[in-house]
This record gives structure tokens, C-alpha cells and sequence, in this order.
């Protein structure tokens, strides 16, 4: 006969008697629900182990609610508690906890925080791990209950197999919010290219913002889908659907309803992976991509260490593969009002907290660090704001930074004389190129008219120039656009070639690739497959293999190397 541990006895007791049960030790309380009212449940056996599920009501769904007292003799000592919750992934949405705060009134507070919460219908077991920041349990809930369980719907019953109290800070937590990559790089480093110098360097744009339900952020879908608890046709936001066929089962996350030609599953990946990270830089070095620009979207800081996440993937894996990277600020979206401010205590917390610029990875030029910002648009805020956001990137003593600006591809030609005098103050120009095209012999290209003119201008102010250059475009699933609608065709690689060739022409030697992985508006140049899922409308690379774009960028800096 099986020993009877402490979780059994708790069952046990309560369904002979129907009266809560705890089991108390070292890895916590083990915590048992009670039935009744809107969170009535069975129990059950699932996947081998026994488990509370919740049944259906009058209304044709599932009770939504877990409710759980918390017994007399656990009592926190001021500071947060912790619950742990084993649960079978059912359903959409997110997996939430609510419980008893210290306020009186505060009956239904939401935990602070938390991981493992995300619902992607998997049937997977997982583990969620809650905060609660300000614990008052007073038994003020249904049925005299301090804490609840809740699904974001009805349609799926909630499936627990375990509820676990620490009134200390659990394992499971403390290595999910460890944040390692935070701290600086200790492992071995490869010098393949050189990072003393932004010249003669083909910089990839590195936006890194994709996600995943179940993967270790607890987002959903970002950037793959306009909706974060679901992914379908009409909720896509990319155009292209990458090649997972290189990927790790750890890094390929289900696309639930998206199925390959030969009707097997189809899967994405997440940024938040450290490994697809790893992965992406070892494509960089594969085909001689010297490195990135790694995109930090200022208006998404608000938890810093996680929007630093990619970044810290990014410095890992370019001493791993010997690229170089630097940051990007991309000021879209962001309010005027304190933004230069608001960028510089960002990046002073860069330099400070996570020592970024002391990678030995991290590129300079001229002896200071290189810093990109985008954004600086005349019609997005003053030029006021932008002369001090620049005052402070260059004559901070501590802070200074060989400065790019991302400006539009009109710049030179603004007829405003304070933006004038900012598009000139930069120490390289990299004018937003993408989306602006002529017509030659019937041909779409990429407009490079004004390229000599821009090139003249900058040398005269004493910059250096970084046309940006671009594979083709589109956005019908983004702009929710009839299909073909918004495509500027690549024309089998041509219009990207052709780009490298003019600005070869012009001696040129140091540009901009946009983007590396921005499958949102079709402009990817890493592997996308040839063979995109159904349903659904997706660009590809019109029959081409799906690292045309890679081979042609590494072609392309050669060309600009004259070598």
C-alpha cells in the first residue's frame, strides 16, 4: 500500500467531511478549497493525479471561482506571502488570484504579481506563483473564504491539482524573478568584429518584442496578435510566419488553430527565450552580419528590469558569436511632456544598474558608446524637446554618447529652422527610409534620389551618414487591410540588392538593415518560412530560400567593404 502523504489526508478530509484541511511543513501549506456557490467543484483524476475541477452551472459554463480559507495558525509576519497553484492549462485568458488585502473594504484585491498565468489551452500541467503584497486574511470572502482562483471565463472549467501558501519567498519564484540578465556577462567572448568603431559596420534593427502564452514573461500573444489571450486570423499582426524548423521543442510555442500544409501544428517563438535569442545571433554570424541595434521602445519601461530582458539576451549572445550591439530608443508613442527626462534617467540606469556600456560587445565610437534614438519627427514634438534631449547625450560628462538620430527622410530639406539646426547636431544621420519608393522603367524601388544630397549634407556638418535599407514591405494584417493592399514586393531580392549597390556607388561603407525580425510590417530579413500556415493571408519570399535575406545582407556589407 502507497504511503499517504499530507496532500492525500487533506483530501481525504474534506471529502468525508466537507470541512476545510491544511497540511502544514516545510514547502509550505497545502491549501483545499471549498465547495459551494459559484465555486463548486469535483474531484476528480487527471493525468494521474488527483485534482479539483470545477463543474458546470444553470447557465450551460463552468463556475469560474476556487475559494480557499486560509487556516488560524498561519500567520504572515507583515510582509508578503506567496502561493504556488499546479493547474491543467484549459481555456484562454489568464489564471488570476484575488484575495483579502489589509484594508477592511479591500475583499477582492488583485495578487501584485505573478508567473505562469497565461491560458493557451494547452492541456499541459503548469505552475503560477502569486504575490500577495499586503495580506490581511479575515475570512471575508464567500463561505467565510480569504483567497479565490479565478478563470477569466466560463467556457473552460479550472482544473487544480495543488495550492500551496509560503509565508517565505518559494524557490519557483525567486528563480522566475531572478532576473539574471540584469548582471553583467561572465563567460567567454569572441572579438570577431571589431566594436571600437561604427564605421564599416551593417547594423540589423533588433526589435526582440515577440511573446508567447507559456513562455516566462506571462504576457500572451504580443506582437503576433492584436488580442494577448488568443491567436487567429483575424486577430494577426504579422505578415510573415517564421521558419521553426532549426528551433528547440523549448523554444516552439503552439499557435493553437494554425496548422502546416501537411496539417501538423504550427508553432512561434518568443523573444523572451533566451536560446531563439542565441539563435538569432548565431544566424548574424553565420552569414557576416556584424550586429544589431537592439530596439528599446520607451514607452514600455514601466518594469524596467523586464523590458531589459532581450537586451540582456542580446549582450549574452553577441560575446557568444562576436557581434556588436548598441541601443536603440524609439520614441513612438511616447508623451513630449518630461521625455528627454524620462530618456536620460533610462539610460543613466543602463549605464549604472546594468553596466551596458562596459560590455566589451557593446560598440563605440570615437571612445564613447554608441546611443540611437528614433523619433525625432517635427510634426511628434517640438524642436525644443528634441535640443534637449541631444544637449544632454553630448555634453554630459558621464553620459555622453556618440549620438544617431533616427530622422525622417526629409530631413534635410525641413523648412523649420530649430528642427534644421537639431537634424545637424547628431553624430551620424540614419533617415527613415522605409516605405518611401519611386518608379523607374515601371519597377517599384527604394527611393534613393536624395542619398548623394543627404551624403553631401552630413558630411559638410562633419556626421556620418546611415542610409537605412529596407527588403520590400507590407502590413494588410497589421492596418487590417484586404490582402496585397499595403506590399512593396522585394521582387525576388532585387529591391534589397539594389539598395547595397547605390549606396556603394556612393561610397558608402556603414548602414542601417530594417529590421531584422519585424515580420510585423514584412520587412524581416531572418529565416521566414516558405510554406506559412493555414488559415490565414502571409507574405513570403516569393519561393526563395529562407535565408535569401540574410545571405544578401552579408553580401551587401562585403559590397560596402569593397572586399
Amino acid at each position: 500500500m502507497k504511503k499517504l502523504t499530507c496532500r492525500h489526508i487533506a483530501i481525504l478530509l474534506i471529502v468525508l467531511t466537507g470541512h476545510v484541511a491544511v497540511a502544514r511543513g516545510a514547502e509550505g501549506t497545502a491549501l483545499v478549497p471549498t465547495s459551494g456557490g459559484d465555486g463548486a467543484f469535483e474531484t476528480v483524476r487527471e493525468d494521474g493525479a488527483t485534482a479539483w475541477r470545477t463543474v458546470r452551472n444553470d447557465r450551460g459554463g463552468y463556475w469560474p471561482f476556487l475559494y480557499f480559507r486560509v487556516p488560524e495558525t498561519v500567520k504572515p509576519a507583515g510582509g508578503p506571502v506567496y502561493v504556488e497553484v499546479r493547474y491543467k492549462d484549459m481555456g484562454k485568458g489568464r489564471l488570476s488570484l484575488q484575495y483579502n488585502g489589509t484594508r477592511a473594504d479591500d475583499n477582492y484585491r488583485q495578487a501584485e504579481r505573478g508567473t505562469g498565468r497565461m491560458l493557451a489551452g494547452t492541456g499541459a500541467t503548469r505552475t503560477a506563483v502569486f504575490e500577495l503584497a499586503e495580506p490581511g486574511f479575515r475570512h471575508a470572502q464567500n463561505m467565510n473564504a480569504d483567497l479565490r482562483l479565478a478563470a477569466t471565463n466560463g467556457d473552460s472549467p479550472l482544473v487544480v491539482q495543488a495550492v500551496t501558501l509560503h509565508t517565505q519567498l518559494p524557490a519557483a519564484f525567486r528563480e522566475r524573478f531572478a532576473r539574471p540578465w540584469l548582471q553583467p556577462y561572465k563567460g567567454p567572448t569572441r572579438k570577431d568584429v571589431d566594436a571600437t568603431s561604427l564605421r564599416g559596420k551593417v547594423l540589423c534593427g533588433y526589435q526582440g518584442w515577440f511573446r508567447c502564452p507559456g513562455d516566462d514573461t506571462d504576457q500572451g500573444w504580443v506582437h503576433w496578435s492584436r488580442d494577448s489571450s488568443r491567436i487567429a486570423p483575424e486577430t494577426l499582426t504579422v505578415e510573415m510566419w517564421p521558419d521553426m524548423t532549426e528551433f528547440t521543442d523549448s523554444e516552439k510555442f503552439p499557435a493553437t488553430g494554425f496548422h502546416t500544409p501537411d496539417g501538423g501544428q504550427a508553432y512561434l517563438f518568443s523573444s523572451a527565450h533566451p536560446r531563439t535569442v542565441d539563435r538569432h545571433f548565431e544566424w548574424m554570424r553565420e552569414y557576416g552580419i556584424d550586429g544589431v541595434l537592439v530596439q528599446r521602445f520607451t514607452t514600455g519601461l514601466r518594469d524596467r528590469g523586464e523590458a531589459s530582458r532581450v537586451l540582456g539576451y542580446a549582450r549574452d549572445a553577441a560575446n557568444r558569436t562576436g557581434r556588436v550591439f548598441a541601443v536603440e530608443y524609439d520614441l513612438s508613442g511616447m508623451r513630449a511632456e518630461g521625455m528627454p527626462e524620462r530618456v536620460a534617467e533610462d539610460w543613466r540606469w543602463l549605464v549604472d544598474e546594468m553596466k551596458i556600456t562596459s560590455d566589451p560587445r557593446y560598440l563605440h565610437q570615437d571612445g564613447k558608446p554608441v546611443l540611437a534614438i528614433f523619433g525625432f519627427f517635427s510634426d511628434r514634438f517640438a524642436a525644443s524637446v528634441a535640443h534637449k534631449m541631444i544637449d544632454f547625450f553630448k555634453d554630459d560628462p558621464k553620459y555622453h554618447v556618440f549620438l544617431v538620430g533616427g530622422l525622417p527622410w526629409q530631413w534635410r530639406t525641413d523648412k523649420h529652422a530649430d528642427w534644421a539646426r537639431a537634424y545637424r547636431r547628431f553624430d551620424a544621420i540614419k533617415p527613415w527610409n522605409v516605405g518611401n519608393t519611386m518608379k523607374e522603367d515601371g519597377v517599384v524601388r527604394a527611393s534613393t534620389r536624395t542619398w548623394a544630397d543627404d551624403l553631401a549634407e552630413t558630411k559638410r556638418v562633419g556626421a556620418m551618414w546611415m542610409p537605412v535599407i529596407y527588403p520590400g514591405f507590407s502590413w494588410d494584417n497589421l492596418q487590417r487591410r484586404s490582402p496585397g493592399s499595403t506590399l512593396i514586393s522585394r521582387r525576388r531580392g532585387e529591391f534589397f540588392r539594389e539598395q547595397f549597390v547605390t549606396a556603394a556607388g556612393l561610397g558608402v561603407e556603414t548602414a542601417f538593415v530594417a529590421m531584422f525580425d519585424e515580420v510585423d510590417e514584412g520587412t524581416a530579413i531572418f529565416k521566414v518560412t516558405r510554406t506559412p500556415p493555414k488559415p490565414g493571408h502571409f507574405v513570403t519570399f516569393e519561393g526563395l530560400p529562407s535565408d535569401t535575406y540574410l545571405r544578401l545582407t552579408g553580401e551587401g556589407t562585403k559590397l560596402l567593404r569593397k572586399r
